[in-house]
């Protein structure tokens, strides 16, 4: 009895392969569209199964199912290894992302480099390939072997350096002794990690020039890393101070324009050390200890800056590589030119123009004249001040805490504006809340406390104007201390 052409086996396959390899292959894709959007490891694996191994099959089925062409025919035995090298290649895919899918620190898998897992897969595709060929095509595995062996010996003599590069980098990887983003120092020269391949490591320096060393040299090089086994760095300074002024008055400026330094730790402290006594100065070196490697030239930039200031306002001297020659004694007074000037600059303010000529020369015969750099606290909290700051150049801002710690500005300041006025109250304790900051490099002449209380009972107008600024700013102090905002009070 005759089969009707939909029961033979020629029309079922076909209908495989018009109807279920494509919904297959739609499903596929569906479920591969949802795991890429949740970026799981298992889509790289499904992808390989609908683009390679469904395809190869379908192709299977076809010439040998539909078609009728047997095994041993060329055209097969080349889909089936084609079958088999995709199969091998999807369950390696699988057994990687099982595996190393989701790798969390400290585990075995987070310890095993790319690098390795990547030439491990590879010899396995390679030795199952091979056996596929010995399967389908009956050929000789042994003389493969063999031949493999031979070849390998010739292209390794060849490539030595380049295996040589490959074995090293693995080495390395494994050993990591630095990682993406670490700070390198390698013979003299100093860069960031940013890329480790299997041939060399790729170095950026601050003058943004790319270095790449082969993995090879790096090996057998001794490295230093700035970020392990800590991020924590000690960076020094070193500076010299005249002979003149006392070690311990400089270490103690020296300590505190490091602590007022950004990005300088005040856990552990600024070390500061006396080195050696030189031809023109006795040197110190600062160590500084930081945790961002990357903004080291800042840092130094900005303390080194700051001691120049630091040292002008403390009276500390530091001196040139030359021979100084002391004739006379030291002017206990200031000389005429420089008293002069200090009048002017005191002339040149609204409250001390009409002041007599012998009450401003008093005043600026024991006035001060001092420098700040940039975002230097001029007023620190909780430190006593005593003294009235006049601005000769520059601009400064007086900030206060609210009751939630937050910093709220007060007032800015510029040239012909004073600060410092709390401290001729003597009851108040107000002065011990603000800050006084330079928004510019700032100069300021500095009026002693005492001798300003015996010119404000000899000036009653100058007093009520300085009383009014302190009502005024004690009414700001109050409210900024009670507000919740961040911003400008008055």
């Amino acid at each position: 009895m005759e089969q009707s052409f939909w029961q033979e086996g020629s029309f079922i396959w076909g209908l495989v392969l018009i109807i279920v390899f494509p919904l297959l292959i739609l499903v596929l894709g569906e479920i591969l569209l949802r795991l890429r959007k949740r970026n799981h490891s298992i889509a790289a694996t499904l992808q390989i199964v609908r683009n390679l191994v469904l395809p190869s099959w379908a192709l299977f089925i076809l010439l040998n199912k539909v078609l009728g062409l047997q095994g041993d025919r060329p055209v097969m035995q080349v889909v089936e290894t084609l079958i088999g090298v995709c199969a091998i290649h999807a369950v390696l895919s699988l057994a990687n992302a099982l595996l190393f899918g989701e790798i969390k620190v400290g585990t075995w898998q987070s310890k095993i480099p790319k690098l390795f897992r990547d030439l491990i897969r590879f010899f396995l595709i390679a030795i199952g390939t091979a056996l596929v060929l010995s399967v389908v095509w009956n050929a000789d595995l042994g003389g493969f072997i063999a031949a493999f062996g031979v070849g390998s010996i010739v292209l390794g003599l060849a490539l030595q350096d380049t295996l040589g590069n490959l074995f090293s980098g693995i080495a390395l990887l494994f050993e990591r002794p630095f990682n993406l983003g670490d700070w390198l120092e390698f013979n003299g020269l100093k860069g960031k990690v940013v890329e480790i391949n299997w041939r060399s490591v790729h170095l950026l320096t601050r003058e943004l020039e790319l270095l790449i060393i082969p993995n090879a040299i790096l090996a057998k090089e001794v490295l230093r890393n700035y970020h392990l086994p800590q991020k924590l760095h000690v960076e020094p300074v070193d500076i010299g101070f005249s002979y003149n002024d006392p070690p311990n008055k400089v270490k103690q400026v020296l300590k505190e324009t490091a602590l007022a330094t950004k990005g300088v730790l005040d856990k552990p402290e600024p070390v500061i050390q006396t080195i050696d006594y030189g031809d023109s100065s006795i040197n110190y070196r600062v160590r500084l200890f930081l945790t961002d490697y990357d903004k080291v030239p800042q840092i130094r930039d900005e303390f080194i800056t700051r001691i120049w200031y630091a040292a002008n306002r403390y009276d500390l001297n530091i001196p040139f590589p030359i021979r100084t020659l002391y004739h006379q004694h030291p002017i206990k007074f200031k000389p005429d030119e420089l008293l002069a000037r200090f009048v002017d600059y005191l002339r040149s303010f609204p409250s001390f123009v009409s002041i007599d000529q012998e009450i401003l020369e008093k005043l600026a015969q024991d006035a001060l004249l001092k420098h700040f750099g940039t975002g230097e606290p001029v007023i620190n909290r909780g430190i006593k001040h005593t003294g009235l700051y006049l601005i000769i150049a520059g601009q400064a801002k007086i900030s206060v805490q609210n009751n939630s710690g937050t910093e709220i500005e007060i007032v800015t300041l510029s040239r012909g504006e004073f600060f410092g006025e709390m401290a001729l109250l003597t009851q108040s304790n107000l002065s011990s809340s603000l800050l006084v900051t330079a928004i510019e490099d700032l100069e300021v002449m500095i009026l002693k406390t005492e001798t300003l209380q015996l010119i404000l009972d000899r000036v009653p107008r100058l007093a009520q104007e300085i009383g009014a600024v302190i009502e005024t700013r004690r009414k700001a102090i109050r409210i900024a201390q009670k507000s919740s905002n961040n911003g400008k009070v008055i």
